[in-house]
């Protein structure tokens, strides 16, 4: 046993007594803070469990500001507690099934045992989803209910632990999830399709969700579009509609490749749009 999984064990002993049954005096109560700084030394397996002491627990454990702090400490404790995962969306053959699955498995698993099946961890329900992005081992996905209303999720494989946004009437089109290192937090952008009545039957508006138990969607500027040289009344399609996540100490941006190379990018933290262009090669004459 390991000097990590020994300050485990010892957080678990404390926090037994504390949950003391009936037959037992409880102790007094633990500061709040303890119980946190106790929870974020245990395993993620573990706090799966322990998720159903209390409610208080529960909603900690789900928090997205715990699910940080957590995978922080356990990497800086042990890189391999957190291994690379892959996560993909499957859907049935069957026409009929509108509903698909995301699932989700430890490349590890691959690497320890080459010729046993993985572990496969599923995230499914009753609407469709569409997978937008991870960061720090979280995946971020849409859910919608045909197309009237939206909702962003917040999903741990690891854990299991969700974290569901609001509902938002329309659809999104573009998108993208990250991690915003000025207020740290996760927030997820879209542009949001929505039917109203004609003449003009859809309306287009940019709205961000900071993901967090007090948050709403916030509508923002739409993309400038005139300094991209596309017409203003043209939606900009770039070539991922889902768009990628760059972070590092100074900056964290999504980025969207557009056309005559160029890269539309919306920065998290000051929440502003800007582009630049892609160098030209060689290989560009042959597409």
């Amino acid at each position: 046993m390991n000097d990590a999984e020994r300050n485990a064990s010892r957080g678990l002993v404390l926090l037994h007594r504390h949950t003391a049954t009936a037959r037992t005096p409880p102790l007094p109560d633990l500061p709040e803070e303890l119980i946190m700084e106790i929870l974020l030394r245990l395993l993620a397996r573990t706090l799966v469990f322990l998720r159903s002491v209390c409610t208080s627990w529960r909603n900690l454990i789900s928090s997205p500001d715990f699910t940080c702090n957590h995978l922080y400490r356990s990497c800086l404790r042990d890189p391999s507690l957190t291994p690379p995962r892959i996560a993909y969306y499957t859907h049935s053959s069957d026409y009929r099934d509108l509903y698909g699955v995301i699932e989700s498995f430890s490349v590890q698993s691959i690497l320890d045992n080459p010729s046993e099946p993985a572990k496969v961890d599923y995230f499914s329900g009753q609407r469709y989803h569409r997978m937008v992005g991870s960061c720090h081992g979280l995946l971020c996905f849409f859910y919608d209910d045909g197309g009237q209303n939206t909702h962003g999720i917040l999903w741990n494989p690891c854990t299991g632990f969700t974290f569901q946004s609001p509902q938002i009437s329309g659809q999104a089109t573009l998108c993208g999830f990250g991690y915003d290192h000025l207020s740290d937090s996760y927030k997820l952008f879209g542009i949001i399709r929505k039917k109203v009545p004609l003449p003009s039957g859809l309306e287009f508006s940019s709205r961000i969700y900071t993901f967090g138990p007090t948050s709403s969607w916030r509508k923002i500027d739409d993309i400038p579009l005139g300094l991209l040289g596309v017409p203003t009344d043209d939606l900009f399609m770039p070539d991922n509609m889902e768009g990628v996540f760059f972070g590092s100490n100074r900056t964290c941006t999504i980025n969207w490749r557009s056309v005559n190379h160029v890269v539309v990018y919306f920065d998290l933290g000051k929440e502003i749009y800007g582009h630049f262009f892609l160098p030209y090669t060689d290989l560009d004459n042959y597409f």
